[in-house]
């Protein structure tokens, strides 16, 4: 364990007179500086991430970038019992090629990526990782630094070594959900934030410097649930946020909101059914050309007793403005989209008979269902939960398979247009407990996955894996 002195922790109060918006209360930006000893490309290590020094400086940043109203931010040491250990790890055993396995829809056998390199961070989770402008990468996530969980941001370089952490939040409980790099270097994260005893939460918005300093932290919300899965920063320097969100009568609404890049919101929008059924965006894209395409789940009522749910997918302008509204396989659900000038392909899990299976499906710039398809991978369900473009126009697809009650395995693949597996497999061994959650294109062509991994004692760790192209 390494302490860095000199190191800054900032518990930034920016107080924000925007509609809809609540200032946080008592909310901080902690710095958590790293361990600095080497990580090695290849070998495995787990990163825990020590207290730093605790100082106060101003809230503050860009004159494009300033709230309305800031307050002067609140230091917080993170020492004793707050720091964290960190700990050596073996190597994990490397999983086999399932393209010989499961012979379904192959175009061609075309070569599996390698697995370059890889870490292991605990305790702690990343719901999102990124490549950034300098070769590095970023992820957000979920940790417990002072008895309560926080939004997590942790920069790291082209080597997977830890540059630099923060942890932004309040009194209450936070829990990071997506980090996107802005064009100034900096970045935007969203997630929730628990408000209340009730469990009452609210969109929470971050948005710092290129090395973690926040310049504003803001929440969301009306007087109950507002729920965020998914973000993406839009080309006018602000931000979508996804989600969903519960009415007075009880009702669950997917519900889409439109930042500014100082934070204001310019537009929101919830879609239901207009009774009880329940509507969730899980993920959401940036439409070449303008506009957004958003995904998730909707339940429909089949009968006076009956409902089923269905993937759901919607389409709008950048003023909100609806495009498209569709629905895309039975008792299915949508995790991520990804969106090119040609269409839309989405991925996540779909209820057959019991047990969830692999669902994808790509849509047409118009809504239309170009392909969809599923794949009965293991016996206790099976899910896909990112996808993204790759290099060459074709898409990477991250998910988990459940073999057991107790196993899951990380299972990767890749996606031509017509939906067709160029490759699939398994980059760890299948006694190994492992799960894929995001994945970020690399500048090299390949990509790196995050992800989750459990030791023989049911702890989870954060892992990080990178693949060659």
């Amino acid at each position: 364990m390494v302490q860095i002195d000199g190191k800054k922790a900032v518990r930034a109060n920016c107080v924000h007179q925007f509609p809809q918006c609540r200032a946080p209360v008592l909310s901080k930006g902690r710095f958590l500086s790293n361990d600095l000893e080497n990580l090695v490309l290849q070998t495995w290590k787990t990163w825990m991430l020590t207290a730093g020094l605790a100082a106060q400086f101003a809230c503050g940043g860009p004159a494009s970038d300033t709230p309305d109203t800031l307050e002067q931010p609140q230091g917080v040491a993170l020492t004793g019992s707050n720091a964290v250990q960190r700990l050596d790890t073996a190597p994990l055993a490397k999983g086999v090629d399932v393209t010989a396995l499961v012979a379904l829809n192959y175009h061609s056998l075309a070569l599996a990526p390698t697995l370059q390199g890889n870490a292991l961070f605990s305790p702690g989770s990343a719901s999102s990782i990124i490549q950034t402008s300098d070769g590095g990468y970023a992820f957000t996530g979920t940790f417990k630094a002072l008895g309560t969980d926080d939004i997590l941001l942790v920069k790291l370089d082209a080597f997977l070594n830890v540059q630099w952490a923060y942890a932004y939040g309040t009194s209450n409980a936070e829990s990071g959900v997506e980090v996107r790099q802005t064009s100034d270097g900096g970045f935007m994260i969203a997630g929730q934030i628990f408000q209340n005893a009730t469990t009452n939460f609210d969109f929470y918005l971050v948005r710092t410097d290129s090395t973690g300093n926040p310049y504003w932290q803001l929440s969301n919300g009306g007087t109950l649930h507002e729920y965020a899965t998914a973000m993406e920063v839009t080309p006018d320097g602000g931000c979508i946020i996804v989600g969903k969100t519960q009415s007075n009568l009880g009702y669950q609404n997917a519900y889409m909101v439109k930042f500014s890049s100082v934070g204001a919101v310019q537009w929101s929008r919830s879609f239901s059914s207009g009774d009880s059924g329940t509507y969730e965006f899980r993920g959401v894209a940036n439409v070449p050309g303008g506009g957004y395409v958003a995904v998730g789940s909707r339940q429909v009522k089949v009968s006076s007793s009956t409902w089923e749910t269905f993937g759901y997918a919607v389409k709008v302008n950048s003023a909100g403005s609806t495009l498209f509204e569709v629905s895309s396989g039975r008792f299915a659900g949508l995790e991520a989209v990804t969106a090119t000038s040609t269409g839309y392909v989405a991925v996540g899990y779909i209820y057959p008979v019991s047990g969830a299976d692999f669902y994808a499906v790509r849509f047409s710039p118009t809504g239309g269902t170009l392909w969809a398809w599923s794949l009965n991978a293991g016996t206790n369900g099976d899910y896909l939960s990112d996808v993204k473009l790759a290099s060459d126009g074709n898409y990477v697809v991250t998910g988990t398979i459940s073999p057991t009650l107790t196993q899951q395995n990380l299972r990767l693949m890749k996606l031509d247009n017509s939906g067709i597996r160029l490759w699939d497999f398994y980059p760890y061994a299948s006694t190994v407990n492992t799960n894929g959650q995001s994945l970020a294109i690399t500048s090299d062509g390949g990509f790196i996955n995050s992800g989750g991994y459990t030791d023989s004692t049911n702890t989870w760790y954060l892992l990080l894996s990178k693949f060659s192209p």
